[in-house]
């Protein structure tokens, strides 16, 4: 997992530049180009301290607070209406706020007031994730706030897969699914949630978190699924997605085998699946579960 997290980290240096490392003002002459050098090297120097701050320090406190958190659990309460927008909003910045502790009571006073661990999932997790992200894009957290709150994120998702279980239907025949990020994404928080559910109803899940291509197509080579779900971060994502697919379907022990995907981008684009030869796409994790039975249904 802290592998995992830490590239997380260096990944979203590659996405967007940070505030204070952007470089303005270039110039072509001589003592501009070396002013700009200088101010690079100082950045990218301020950008490896950041770096290692972070997988020295930040990510490592934050998994050893996690491995001693009370697990969370159900009440009989009554509650049925799901988060509000002020209520996503809230628990993203107690994700990225200092008390470690905030974003698990704020969890667990939802579930005592009846809220179920799926809608926990669905209506609170993965829109805190877009708000996060839509902060981001405005400048209005910084790089290490949105990496703060991902990864609590991600731990209240491991944390709340015993709870979420509980209802698990019995396993559908042995049925296998494989979820990934397209490889060279980083980006897990989804994947943990659909291979949840898909556990849940009865499928036996495998993830590959940070694979490269070549990791995922040894993956499908040499065990049989049924299922193979990919999770799309981003639109720039999209155009290596058509020769990923067809990799997929050339290297997997089952032939057969149905390629989901899955994703932010696809609200922008629904039939991207049809784009790059998949068998079908899913907004959501629920919705991911409902296509993959109706697949095998007919």
């Amino acid at each position: 997992m802290f592998l995992n997290l830490a590239g997380t980290v260096r990944s979203t240096f590659h996405n967007k530049k940070l505030w204070f490392m952007s470089l303005e003002n270039e110039s072509n002459d001589a003592s501009g180009s070396s002013h700009y050098l200088e101010n690079k090297n100082r950045k990218d120097a301020c950008q490896a301290s950041l770096m290692e701050i972070l997988e020295s320090q930040i990510i490592p406190s934050l998994l050893k607070a996690n491995e001693s958190a009370l697990p969370f659990f159900s009440t009989d309460g009554a509650r049925v209406a799901l988060p509000t927008q002020q209520e996503i909003a809230h628990f993203a910045q107690l994700c990225i706020a200092k008390d470690q502790h905030a974003p698990d009571l704020f969890v667990q006073a939802l579930m005592f007031e009846g809220l179920a661990s799926e809608a926990i999932f669905l209506h609170l997790l993965a829109p805190s994730a877009r708000y996060l992200g839509e902060l981001w894009d405005d400048d209005l957290c910084d790089f290490t706030q949105v990496t703060i709150g991902l990864i609590r994120m991600q731990q209240i998702t491991m944390r709340l897969g015993p709870e979420f279980q509980v209802k698990r239907k019995s396993a559908m025949q042995g049925m296998r699914a494989l979820f990934a990020p397209v490889p060279g994404s980083q980006h897990t928080l989804g994947v943990l949630m659909v291979s949840e559910f898909f556990r849940r109803e009865g499928w036996q899940v495998w993830m590959e978190l940070g694979s490269s291509e070549a990791m995922l197509l040894i993956a499908v080579k040499k065990d049989w699924f049924d299922v193979i779900g990919l999770s799309i971060g981003t639109d720039s994502q999209a155009e290596s997605l058509a020769d990923i697919v067809r990799h997929i379907r050339a290297s997997s022990a089952n032939a057969n085998a149905k390629i989901l995907i899955g994703g932010p981008c696809l609200a922008s684009t629904p039939n991207l699946y049809k784009e790059v030869g998949a068998d079908g796409a899913a907004g959501d994790a629920e919705s991911a579960v409902e296509l993959a039975r109706t697949l095998f249904s007919s």
